[in-house]
């Protein structure tokens, strides 16, 4: 596999994970979910000196951020993980189902590729989402409900 194109896939998705964070950063945790028909990427990122996380989705709603902007952005950083699932399958390595992307802001980072294959474990999105944010975050879910909290113990 051409590493140069990997490396260069991965500085793109730095740079707009940069561009979408709308203050002074410390860390950023990618969820990303790839497949021949869906794609679906999340991040939650630590602002400088706090402890608690701030999830993609929720930069649209903080004041003096433009949401529209915010959405065209985000897409794009699907498009940059879709790039490289493309690129994992056009030089014949198994494509990945999801991987998690470790930004520092140092510039250093690391990257966890899973080749779960989903059909198989009968999660959606949003129950493999929980799953992750608890096993990489630390993050219970809303309200501790009771079938959220059972489906984590599961798996």
């Amino acid at each position: 596999m051409n590493t140069n194109n990997l490396e260069s896939i991965y500085k793109k998705a730095a740079i707009q994970i940069n561009t979408i964070i709308p203050e002074p950063w410390e860390k950023v945790m990618v969820y990303s979910e790839v497949d021949e028909h869906s794609d679906s990427t999340v991040f939650f990122y630590y602002p400088k000196n706090k402890k608690e996380p701030i999830y993609s989705l929720d930069i649209g709603d903080m004041e003096g951020v433009d949401e529209e902007e915010i959405d065209q952005q985000l897409n794009e950083l699907d498009s940059i993980y879709r790039e490289l699932w493309e690129e994992f399958k056009s030089n014949n390595q198994e494509p990945w189902t999801n991987l998690t992307f470790e930004l520092y802001s140092t510039g250093k980072f690391d990257i966890e590729f899973d080749y779960t294959i989903f059909d198989e474990n009968k999660l959606n999105h949003y129950e493999r989402l929980i799953i992750w944010k608890y096993r990489k975050l630390g993050i219970s879910p809303n309200g501790n409900r009771e079938s959220d909290m059972k489906l984590i113990n599961q798996n």
